[in-house]
């Protein structure tokens, strides 16, 4: 006997940086907006799609993009801003599913089965999530509706943006064999080159031309390409119900030359940090930090800590420590810092003989915190 069919959303945000700074600054609305960096290497972030009409892609040059489209205007990025939105956007999926995946910001896995016999259909729980979305949160997303992962994903690009686009277990290979072979997991301008070089150009020459001639063009990769072009995906939406560590990290799209830069953005790392492990109740043993030059050098400086801690006020001054006793053997231009809390136990262990109730002045402080941000969201400089 077969297993139950599935039912799988993937949730994608539609130019979900441009469309946050466009939601927060109503000049923007209608305009081009590149979010990413003028100076330097800058690179865009997000496109919104009235910069995408002129060619604006994310991940292209700020320089490129602002030739095609000169009018544009181009913003900071801000993600203490658009982390918010996220934690705002996941909330939503919740209402509907605990089964969620996140792989981005701005894009997540939703197993509903389970969920069907409450709210009726998968495509009644991706037009409720629209809906909400759009209503709560003044931003739109496409939703793909389908048996697994992966056909789910392709669904929810196939009329991007703001639509829901649901297909079924039916002639499932039939509606997949006229897309083109870019669409398929894995296939990025190298594999796309050599599948079109031996008439691999759509779906459905995949389909026709059988695992073993695949195998024998592309070996282990031609193998999952055949199933894959077929609709079939036995992957399961992995929720990371037990996770080893808690952390935030952010790529610059400019490099941040002063020490004073990279320690704000640790600062606010180690809040959100904060935040996380007190909402699942948890305490962290050992606190890192991490920093990559602009060459890609990359170091972790990390500190085991006596008492293990959730509190915002130790976790910031972990964080400052750490940096200051780093910075003071190295320092040049910083790509990416982050910062981690991990060895996490459910327990604080035994407080310090002299606490004189400190800790608990900082649970109440971080109580008032966390409602802060359940009422208003993220503040720079919180």
């Amino acid at each position: 006997m077969g297993e139950a069919p599935r039912t799988i959303l993937h949730v994608d945000m539609d130019a979900f940086y441009a469309s946050v700074e466009q939601r927060d600054d109503p000049t923007l609305v209608g305009k081009p907006v590149l979010v990413g960096g003028r100076e330097g290497r800058g690179v865009v972030c997000a496109a919104s799609y009235e910069a995408r009409v002129f060619g604006c892609r994310s991940a292209m040059p700020m320089a490129q993009a602002m030739r095609l489209c000169p009018h544009a205007a181009v913003v900071k990025p801000d993600f203490a801003k658009y982390t918010a939105a996220s934690r705002a956007i996941r909330a939503i999926f919740e209402r509907y599913s605990p089964e969620v995946e996140p792989l981005a910001l701005d894009e997540a896995f939703i197993d509903a089965t389970a969920s069907l016999a409450m709210f009726g259909s998968g495509r009644a729980i991706g037009e409720a999530i629209r809906a909400a979305v759009r209503a709560e949160l003044r931003l739109t997303c496409s939703v793909g509706v389908a048996p697994n992962k992966f056909v789910a994903k392709i669904a929810s690009d196939l009329e991007k943006p703001d639509a829901l686009v649901e297909i079924g277990s039916e002639g499932l290979a039939e509606r997949l064999a006229p897309l083109a072979v870019e669409r398929m997991w894995g296939v990025g301008p190298v594999a796309s080159g050599a599948m079109h070089r031996l008439g691999y150009r759509t779906f459905g020459d995949l389909q026709r031309a059988g695992e073993a001639q695949l195998a024998q063009d592309f070996g282990d990769a031609g193998r999952s390409w055949h199933r894959l072009a077929h609709g079939v995906d036995d992957r399961d939406v992995v929720v990371d119900r037990a996770a080893k560590s808690v952390g935030e990290e952010e790529t610059f799209p400019e490099d941040l030359a002063t020490r004073a830069e990279v320690e704000a953005r640790l600062v606010a790392q180690a809040d959100e940090v904060g935040r996380r492990l007190r909402a699942k109740g948890v305490f962290a043993q050992t606190v890192a930090i991490k920093i990559r030059f602009s060459d890609f050098e990359t170091h972790t400086h990390a500190r085991t800590l006596a008492t293990p801690t959730d509190h915002t006020h130790e976790l910031r001054a972990l964080a400052r420590e750490l940096l200051a006793e780093f910075a003071a053997r190295a320092w040049r231009p910083v790509r990416l810092c982050g910062f981690i809390a991990s060895r996490l136990g459910e327990s604080q262990g035994q407080l310090p003989l002299f606490d004189d109730g400190r800790r608990e002045r900082l649970a109440r402080l971080d109580d008032v915190r966390d409602e802060i941000v359940r009422r208003f969201g993220v503040r720079r400089g919180e």
